[in-house]
């Protein structure tokens, strides 16, 4: 039981990291639609924008890996 609870709790926080990063992707694309796009600021946004990802990637690793393991035992 306390896996699957890791894993609800997981999933959980995926779903926002995957909101955040939605989010960061229109602040990209407004920030291009701008007559003088701030470069900074992209750089920033999309350095921000990556590192969600990643942690995303890891995240989602891990969450296989506690269904993997659910299974086995199940």
């Amino acid at each position: 039981m306390p896996r699957q609870i890791a894993g609800d709790g997981l999933g959980a926080r995926i779903e926002t990291l995957r909101a955040r990063h939605r989010a960061l992707d229109e602040e990209v694309r407004a920030e291009y639609r701008r007559p003088l796009p701030d470069l900074a600021r992209l750089t920033a946004l999309k350095r921000e924008r990556l590192r969600l990802k990643d942690t995303l990637s890891d995240y989602d690793g891990a969450l296989r890996t506690i269904a993997r393991a659910q299974r086995t035992t199940a």
